[in-house]
C-alpha cells in the first residue's frame, strides 16, 4: 500500500496516517468522557450548556449516536475504503481537519451562552465532510458495491441537520425519534458488515481453522427484514403486531446466522468471542424489544442491550482488531488486556439491563454501576492503544 500514500518520511506516519488512528482515538476518548459527563450529571447534578440546548436525555442519545458512533464509522470507512479501492481516502491534513471538526462538535455544547444555530452548524460539519471523503475514492474507483456507504453517511448527515432543526424549533420528541432512527440504521450497517467479515474473522482467528457456515437464504432475508423492522418501528410504533412480527423474524434469522458462525474454539481468542457476544446481544435485544409489547417498561432495558451490548461491544471489538492489524501487528498475539476490557463491557450490559430485569438492581443503580464499568473499559482501551495509534506501523509500511 505504499503507492497509496504520500512520500512523507516514515517518521511522519503516525496519528494522521490513516483514518482509524485519529478517529478511533477520538471514539475511545469520547466513549470515556461522554459517559463520564452523563454519570456526573445523573449522580451529582453537574450541569453544562449542552444540556440546555439538547435536554439531558437527548444530549446523551445524540452524542453516543452522532458523536461516538460516527467517529467509529468514520475511522472504519476511511481505512476499509483504501483496501476496497486501492486509493487513499485522506491526507494527514484532511484527516487532522476532520478530527478537529469532530472534537469541536463535542465541545461546542459545553460553551456557555453559545447560540443554538452555531451548535447546530459546527456539529453538522463532520458527517458532511466524511461523506465527501468516502465518496471521492469510491466513485473514482467505480466501486459500485459500496456506493450505499455514501448514501448511508449522507443520510446520517441530513438527519443530523434535521435533528438540530427540530431542536431549534422546540420539537425535542421529533429530534429524539430521528436519533433513534439513525441508531437503528447503524444496527443495519453492523449487520451488513458482520455478514461480510465475522465468518472470516472467526474461522481464521482460532487455533484450528474451521469453515463458518453461511446460509444463502438467511443472508438474502436479513437486510430486507432489518429494513422492514426499522421502518415499521419508526413510522408505525402503534402497530405493535406489525413491528413485533418483524422483531421476532429478525431474532430467529440472526440466531440462525450466529449459530452457523459458531465454533467452540472462539472462546480461546478474545478478538473472536467479543464479536460473537456482541452479535448475541443483538438477538437478546430483539427478544426484549418483543417483550416490550407486553411490558412497556422494558424499553430502556432493551435499548441498552442494543446500545451497550451490540453497538458498544462490537465497535470496541472491531476497533481493537482494525487498529492492531492495520498497524502491522500480529493479530494472533493481541494485547492481554483485551480480555478484561471486553469483560468489563459485557458486565456493563448485564448490570444495566439484565440485573434490573431480574430485580437484583434498581434501574438507577444499574445505570451508575454500568456506566462506571463502561468508563473503566474505555479508559483501559485508550491507554493500551495510544502507542498503536501514534507510532508508525511495526512492519515499516506506511499507513
Amino acid at each position: 500500500m505504499k503507492n497509496l500514500q504520500s512520500d512523507l518520511p516514515r517518521s511522519h506516519y503516525g496519528l494522521f496516517a490513516l483514518g482509524f488512528r485519529s478517529l478511533f482515538l477520538l471514539a475511545g476518548l469520547g466513549g470515556f468522557a461522554l459517559i463520564l459527563a452523563w454519570l456526573l450529571y445523573q449522580h451529582h447534578g453537574v450541569m453544562f450548556a449542552g444540556l440546555s440546548y439538547y435536554t439531558p436525555n437527548l444530549w446523551h442519545a445524540h452524542e453516543m449516536v452522532f458523536g461516538y458512533t460516527m467517529a467509529v464509522i468514520g475511522g472504519f470507512l476511511l481505512t476499509a475504503i483504501v483496501n476496497w479501492t486501492r486509493r487513499p481516502t485522506s491526507t494527514p491534513l484532511t484527516l487532522a481537519l476532520l478530527s478537529f471538526i469532530w472534537i469541536m462538535g463535542r465541545l461546542v455544547a459545553f460553551i456557555p451562552s453559545i447560540p443554538g444555530w452555531l451548535v447546530a452548524f459546527v456539529d453538522s460539519l463532520y458527517l458532511i465532510m466524511l461523506a465527501v471523503m468516502i465518496a471521492i475514492p469510491l466513485i473514482q474507483a467505480g466501486n459500485k458495491r459500496n456506493y450505499f456507504m455514501i448514501g448511508l453517511v449522507s443520510l446520517f448527515a441530513i438527519i443530523n441537520i434535521t435533528v438540530h432543526g427540530a431542536i431549534l424549533s422546540g420539537e425535542y420528541g421529533w429530534a429524539r425519534s430521528l436519533t433513534n432512527f439513525v441508531f437503528y440504521w447503524v444496527l443495519l450497517l453492523i449487520v451488513v458488515m458482520a455478514g461480510r467479515v465475522f465468518p472470516m474473522f472467526s474461522q481464521n482467528g482460532v487455533p484450528e481453522r474451521y469453515v463458518a457456515k453461511r446460509y444463502a437464504n438467511i443472508e438474502l432475508m436479513i437486510p430486507p427484514m432489518m429494513i422492514a423492522w426499522i421502518l415499521t418501528l419508526s413510522l408505525a410504533p402503534q402497530m405493535t403486531w406489525l413491528w413485533g412480527g418483524f422483531t421476532l423474524i429478525n431474532m430467529v434469522l440472526h440466531g440462525i446466522r450466529l449459530y452457523g458462525w459458531y465454533n467452540h474454539q472462539i472462546w480461546l481468542k478474545p478478538l473472536v468471542w467479543v464479536l460473537h457476544i456482541g452479535y448475541l446481544m443483538l438477538i437478546i435485544g430483539f427478544g426484549l424489544m418483543f417483550a416490550m409489547i407486553f411490558k412497556p417498561g422494558f424499553y430502556y432495558l432493551a435499548l441498552h442491550v442494543l446500545t451497550i451490548g451490540c453497538l458498544g461491544i462490537i465497535t470496541v471489538g472491531m476497533m481493537t482488531r482494525v487498529s492492531y492489524g492495520h498497524s502491522g501487528r500480529n493479530l494472533h498475539n493481541p494485547p492481554k488486556l483485551l480480555g478484561p476490557i471486553f469483560g468489563l463491557l459485557v458486565l456493563s450490559v448485564i448490570v444495566r439491563s439484565i440485573l434490573p430485569l431480574l430485580g437484583v438492581l434498581s434501574h438507577f443503580n444499574g445505570m451508575l454501576i454500568s456506566g462506571g464499568l463502561w468508563v473503566l473499559a474505555f479508559l483501559l482501551f485508550v491507554i493500551r492503544y495510544i502507542p498503536v495509534w501514534f507510532k508508525p506501523r511495526e512492519d515499516g509500511q506506511p499507513g
